[in-house]
């Protein structure tokens, strides 16, 4: 049996928000905000934040490997 082994990176740089806001997410996501955006991701509705986080970017890459 032939086994792969793929790893990737997912990537999201910005920066820290001085108070937290927004309802939406957990841990970082009322601090965080993304380069070129205004909102935290807590600010951002499920759907926008998962378009734009580590997670997905990641499964993007690692998506030919399956």
């Amino acid at each position: 049996m032939n086994k792969k082994i793929a790893c990737t990176v997912g990537k999201v740089e910005g920066s820290i928000s001085p108070n937290p806001r927004g309802k939406n997410g957990f841990g970082y996501d009322p601090i965080f905000i993304p380069y070129k955006r205004k909102n935290t991701f807590a600010e951002m509705t499920p759907k926008k934040k998962y378009k734009i986080d580590h997670r997905f970017k990641a499964f993007k890459k690692i998506k030919k490997f399956l």
